[in-house]
């Protein structure tokens, strides 16, 4: 039922002055009752609301009875209560006042409404209960007329006469008060009934609009507000705001918030508990919570308070449910303490559930679009990986320093935890990351790397979280973050020292937390990655100078290991010689058969300052200049030695024999094979053979 009530003054004579015990005789005739209930039945139809149909009403009885003030009061089913709207001409205080009466209570309009009788109060003083005896009373009247209003079997409420000086009608009267009541029974019931069904269309007709927002294509901002002004029409609040529920966390996230009458309001916190909050009973019962009024008893967290605090008195949390549960809440939120009806929260509900299952769809196509966009950026690492052909599972390599390094990787591959990555620059430290890689539990994950050296300071952070569409100038749309990209799997940061230290900070928790933000995002996400970080730099030495943060040091250096520069591991040279020309050869079209032992000789002594990325770039470089079947080294470096000139160069038969039996003692006299003689040397097998047969070496060692 919709509360609504009035009081009205009418302009006639009063008496001056009554005995208390006077019962006054309306003094009118049956023609003439009849004749005023037909007029007062014509004045009171069709009038548009209350307000006026209480005026038409006080009019046509002015020039019959006597009376001071006429007030209407109203039964709140969903409430269970009577309301009361009062004003005099008398009182130079605000004239309308408003007394909530228990329908239930001890009070006298309480027995008016259960009882179904008239009752009359004269003189006041006599009373000593009921809050409208004493609201009355303060208004400077004497005696009440409370009648009840009824259509057949539906009670309605009261209709009161108020008078100034004590006033006891008579049978008669009595009995005329009741027709009067009976006559504007009809028409508020008729005008009740109207409102209802126009609230009603109001009410389908918002969610039909709500249907048609949910299902456009407006942002996410834009789309809430829309819903928000719509809903505004049949249900008044002042914010309305959308809860997220993160499951893993237990925490709920402010998704959307908007205020119809235009309230400059910020949450502070986009991320809290919901314990002590209305929020976190909606979603702990799956049932709609009304509050009004100040209630820290009842919800004890401090955001509570703070709401109170800004004026906040009167709030609706509605669970949002989908098909996978509870997804959040819908939240409407008053100034006032006027609660939420009955009606409201119904209608509220079907909002909410046509808002849940939005939410579901929106939830699923984000995820398949990160998925998608997930998927299509591993492709492009994958194909980055393919083009710079890292020959996974080929690592090269005989000395003691390297078989170190082989040793160390597959002792840490099959555990989770973190491996730092230290040498020079060239030295393969991306190659044994993978190595990490392919040899852990995450091997049919994705291996996700990332130059922190070759990415702008300004861009790093976005590279690395990602960042959501709008959050800063340029960001078009929503980008996955290099971290996302690797749930599941590795994440290779290298050369990690380069990393600003406004930066280190958040690098931490991500790596600590294994969760993050998208820049311009609220939202957290949860990560599952196994950090292999690298770098050419001392990091202990950039921490004593303030350039790199102890406690991310202290995190990546659990299991510290370190790639030898090809200086220390020269007799791996040969092999890694033969390997590039092989690969290299294959690439162009070559058919390279013969490497000269004084050309390998020499490139043994280098130093190479650039490691096995130097020597790779050399023996490419010579592959591609070399036009016959024999390698002529191009390193201008080193062209003041002999042997490695551009020319064709042809050691003496003596060195050669001598090179060729040691490499045959080595091997243990076996010339082909990955260990053989011929690998050792350079050399195709049958090229060796070949020389073995012209230089007369035994037979034994063929």
């Amino acid at each position: 039922m919709i509360n609504a009530d009035a009081w009205h003054l009418p302009n006639v004579k009063l008496p001056n002055s009554m005995p208390t015990d006077t019962v006054v005789n309306v003094g009118i005739s049956e023609s003439e009752i009849y004749k005023a209930l037909f007029e007062l039945s014509q004045a009171l139809a069709g009038q548009p609301d209350l307000e006026t149909l209480c005026s038409a009403l006080a009019e046509s009885l002015g020039c019959l009875i006597s009376f001071d003030s006429l007030g209407l009061l109203l039964y709140d089913s969903s409430r269970d209560e009577l309301r009361l709207h009062a004003s005099s001409t008398q009182d130079s205080r605000k004239k309308d006042s408003v007394v909530i009466l228990p329908a239930d209570g001890d009070n006298f309009g309480a027995k008016v409404w259960r009882e179904r009788r008239p009752l009359v109060l004269s003189p006041l003083e006599t009373e000593i209960r009921g809050v409208e005896v004493r609201n009355a009373l303060e208004r400077g009247i004497h005696a009440l007329t409370l009648v009840p209003l009824s259509n057949g079997n539906r009670r309605l409420g009261i209709l009161g006469f108020g008078f100034t000086e004590p006033f006891r009608p008579d049978e008669a009267a009595l009995s005329f008060l009741q027709q009067v009541a009976s006559e504007a029974a009809v028409a508020i019931d008729g005008y009740l009934t109207r409102r209802a069904l126009q609230q009603e269309r109001d009410r389908v007709r918002v969610l039909f609009e709500i249907t048609n927002s949910l299902v456009s294509k407006l942002p996410k901002e834009e789309l809430f507000s829309a819903i928000s002004d719509q809903l505004s029409r049949v249900v008044g609040h002042d914010i309305a705001f959308v809860t997220l529920l993160d499951k893993e966390t237990g925490e709920v996230h402010l998704s959307a918030l908007h205020s119809p009458a235009g309230l400059d309001f910020e949450a502070e916190e986009t991320a809290v508990r919901p314990d002590g909050l209305p929020t976190g009973e909606a979603l702990a019962t799956g049932k709609p919570v009304v509050s009004c009024g100040v209630d820290c008893e009842r919800f004890r967290s401090p955001l509570y308070r703070k709401y109170v605090d800004l004026g906040f008195r009167s709030n609706c949390s509605i669970p949002l449910t989908g098909g996978n549960g509870l997804r959040g809440t819908l939240e409407l939120t008053r100034r006032n303490e006027e609660p939420f009806t009955s009606d409201e929260v119904d209608l509220l509900v079907q909002v909410a559930h046509q808002c849940a299952i939005a939410l579901e769809n929106s939830l699923a196509y984000r995820e398949l679009s990160e998925l998608k966009d997930r998927i299509a950026t591993e492709k492009l690492y994958l194909e980055d990986d393919l083009r710079f052909d890292q020959n996974i599972g080929s690592m090269i390599g005989e000395s003691p320093a390297f078989q170190t390094v082989l040793r160390s990787v597959r002792v840490v591959a099959p555990t989770d935890a973190t491996v730092l990555i230290q040498g020079e620059t060239g030295t393969g430290k991306e190659l044994v990351a993978h190595a990490i890689h392919d040899l852990s539990t995450r091997s049919k994950r994705s291996f996700i790397k990332v130059n922190c050296a070759a990415i702008p300071a300004t861009l790093l952070e976005s590279e690395l979280f990602g960042h959501e569409k709008g959050s800063f100038t340029g960001a078009f749309a929503q980008k996955i973050g290099r971290f996302e990209l690797a749930h599941q799997g590795t994440l290779f940061l290298d050369e990690i020292g380069e990393i600003p230290l406004e930066l280190q900070s958040k690098l931490l928790r991500a790596i600590q937390e294994q969760e993050l933000e998208r820049l311009g995002g609220n939202r957290t996400i949860h990560v599952d990655v196994r950090f292999v970080p690298a770098t050419n730099r001392n990091l202990k030495q950039m921490v004593d100078e303030g350039k790199f943060r102890s406690d991310l040091y202290y995190r990546l250096h659990v299991f510290p290991l370190v790639v030898p520069p090809l200086r220390e591991r020269r007799q791996d040279i040969s092999l890694l010689i033969r390997y590039f020309t092989q690969k290299y050869a294959k690439r162009v079209n070559r058919s390279i058969e013969e490497v000269p032992l004084a050309a390998i000789e020499t490139l043994t002594r280098y130093e190479w300052p650039g490691n096995i990325r130097e020597l790779q770039n050399v023996i490419e470089r010579s592959v591609i200049l070399s036009m016959g079947g024999v390698l002529q080294i191009a390193m201008p470096e080193i062209t003041s030695t002999p042997a490695p000139s551009c020319s064709r160069a042809h050691p003496d038969e003596a060195v050669e024999r001598s090179r060729i039996l040691k490499a045959l003692r080595e091997s243990g006299g076996k010339v082909s094979g990955t260990d053989g003689a011929a690998a050792r040397l350079g050399l195709r097998r049958t090229t060796l053979q070949s020389r073995m047969k012209k230089l007369d070496i035994e037979r034994q060692y063929r």
